[in-house]
C-alpha cells in the first residue's frame, strides 16, 4: 500500500498552488525509520502523507500566513483534521486494513502536537525533515514576504515541539544553523 500512497500524494501535489518537493515526505519516512527500529507500513504511510492537506488548499504558504502565525493552533487543527480525512478516505477506498487505517488517521490527526508514541514519532520525524529539506527554502523564500520574526518563531516551534531526546540531539545543530542563517539575511 505504501507505493500507492506515494503515488497518490505525489499526484495530488502535481497541480497544487503550494508547489511540491517530495524530499520532505521522503525524509520524514527516513527519520521515522532512524528513530524507531520497527517502523511498519502504517507508520511509513503516515510519515509520507502527513501533509497531504497542503495539496488541496487554495493558497500558498505566503498568502496563508500573512495574517496568522505559522503555528496557529486553529490552522494546525484544521490542517491535521483535513489531512487525516483525505488520507484515510484514500486508504479505505483501497481496502486497506481497518486497524491500520485508524492508526494512520490518528498519526496524521496529531502529527503537529503529538500526544502518544506513534504521533510523537511522526511529529519528531516531520521536524527533523523540516530542518533537512524546508527550513533553508523557508528562510530565503518567505522571510521577506511574511517577516523574519514569524519565520524565527516557526523555526523555534519546530525545534521545541520535538519530544524525543534523541531527535532533539539530532536536530539541535540543524536548528542552530537555521537561526544563524536567518540572522544573516
Amino acid at each position: 500500500m505504501l507505493e500507492e500512497v506515494i503515488e497518490f500524494v505525489d499526484n495530488s501535489f502535481k497541480n497544487c498552488v503550494t508547489g511540491y518537493d517530495p524530499a520532505h515526505f521522503q525524509r520524514t519516512v527516513y527519520w521515522a525509520t532512524q528513530l524507531k527500529t520497527d517502523v511498519d507500513e502504517a507508520i511509513q504511510i503516515a510519515a509520507y502523507s502527513h501533509d497531504i492537506q497542503r495539496a488541496f488548499r487554495s493558497t500558498n504558504t505566503e498568502n496563508t500566513f500573512k495574517g496568522l502565525e505559522m503555528n496557529d493552533p486553529e490552522f494546525l487543527r484544521a490542517h491535521q483534521e483535513q489531512g487525516a480525512r483525505i488520507i484515510t478516505d484514500f486508504l479505505r477506498n483501497k481496502g486497506y486494513n481497518r486497524i491500520n487505517v485508524q492508526r494512520v488517521y490518528n498519526m496524521v490527526l496529531h502529527h503537529e502536537e503529538g500526544g502518544e508514541d506513534e504521533s510523537d514519532l511522526i511529529k519528531d520525524s516531520d521536524s527533523l525533515s523540516y530542518f533537512d529539506t524546508n527550513v533553508t527554502k523557508h528562510i530565503h523564500k518567505t522571510s521577506l514576504v511574511i517577516g523574519k520574526d514569524k519565520i524565527r518563531r516557526k523555526i523555534e516551534w519546530m525545534f521545541e515541539r520535538i519530544s524525543s531526546s534523541r531527535a532533539k540531539e539530532i536536530a539541535r545543530p540543524k536548528y542552530e544553523e537555521a537561526l544563524k542563517l536567518l540572522d544573516e539575511i
